[in-house]
């Protein structure tokens, strides 16, 4: 029984080397820097986890450490802004639509914060890496706001509005509710985010006239 373990140990890396991708090895990325933080992350690490020696991890990121760093990150976020678009499309009304939108904004956060069991200090950190290095991810993210609440205006459910401005406004308060909410391990707020919209369409919404 002793001998069979000790085969298996031995084969496990190999087993791993030849199923070794890149999707593999970015969940596992994505683990190590929610539990250890950016600084403290390292190819080594990955390595050691994955059963494999560094140069596997190199042949797909030959840039190393922020290779990984980056192509993690820009998955993660692909994850957040297509869920958040599927989310806005299946409703029919703007306001209807941008809740839908926080709402799976929101929980692909609390999701991370629950799997990974991220800590403030960490949440920090992250945070500011995609601050100072997604600003086009934030933009795109800002876009889609903006293209909501543009067909609000054509189709008369909201008025006439500086639309950049209020993009900006109300992604700035989604981020800062999905990350108070991720940090407290809390259910999703979604008396939170209806009242969000109930006070921003008592300012932008069109009110009928009988």
């Amino acid at each position: 029984m002793e001998q069979g373990r000790e085969v298996l140990e031995i084969q496990r890396p190999f087993r791993l080397r030849e199923m070794l991708n890149p999707s593999l090895i970015l969940d596992e990325a994505l683990i190590l820097v929610s539990q250890m933080g950016i600084r403290r992350f390292s190819v080594s690490e990955l390595a050691q986890r994955l059963g494999v020696v560094k140069s596997a991890l190199y042949h797909h990121f030959p840039g190393g450490k922020w290779d990984i760093i980056k192509a993690l990150f820009e998955r993660e976020e692909e994850k957040v802004l297509s869920s958040m678009e599927a989310s806005a499309r299946k409703e029919t009304t703007t306001r209807e639509s941008l809740i839908a939108l926080a709402k799976a904004q929101i929980e692909a956060v609390m999701e991370l914060g629950r799997l990974y069991r991220v800590r403030e200090d960490i949440a920090d950190e992250l945070e500011g890496f995609l601050v100072s290095r997604r600003r086009a991810f934030l933009q795109r993210e800002r876009a889609l706001i903006a293209s909501i609440l543009e067909q609000g205006v054509k189709k008369g459910e909201i008025k006439e509005v500086n639309v950049d401005l209020l993009s900006l406004a109300l992604q700035g308060a989604l981020h800062n509710l999905s990350r108070a909410y991720a940090l407290r391990g809390e259910g999703l707020p979604l008396e939170e985010i209806s009242e969000l919209m109930e006070i921003l369409f008592q300012g932008i919404g069109v009110t009928e006239i009988h």
